[in-house]
């Protein structure tokens, strides 16, 4: 059964945030290692990483509107 453009612009949110929540991630650690150098990778704080989910969130949702729209 094909997917409605809803379903292909949820779907590509859904990617697209894990995608780049990951990548988040991974720029607060090197952010983090450039000034300690004994920093080892972790998760940010809580009150970060709601921060990043809800940029990274928002601009997925965006992405998968546009996606919906234009396929």
């Amino acid at each position: 059964m094909p997917r409605t453009k809803s379903q292909k612009g949820a779907l590509a949110s859904g990617i697209t945030f894990a995608f780049f929540m990951g990548e988040a991630i991974i720029h607060y650690n090197m952010g983090q290692k450039s000034g300690d150098e004994k920093h080892k990778f972790e998760l940010p704080p809580a009150k970060e990483l709601g921060k990043m989910a809800l940029i990274v969130g928002a601009f997925s949702v965006a992405s998968g509107i546009v996606i919906g729209l234009v396929d």
